[in-house]
């Protein structure tokens, strides 16, 4: 399934603590500590990008 939805990303400091907060197609929003941000991340490249095959 390939479909273009929007997506928006905001970094929110609140003191010392920072969230991201992610946020499509009109849903709640989802806050995570930047070091979910980034394993969440990893996950959907590893999951959703193009596989690129090593030139032989």
């Amino acid at each position: 399934m390939s479909h273009s939805t929007p997506l928006a990303v905001e970094e929110h400091v609140h003191g010392e603590t920072v969230w991201v907060a992610v946020r499509s197609r009109g849903a709640d929003w989802s806050w995570l500590t930047p070091d979910e941000a980034v394993r969440l991340g990893r996950e959907w490249i590893e999951k959703y990008s193009p596989v690129v095959q090593a030139a032989e």
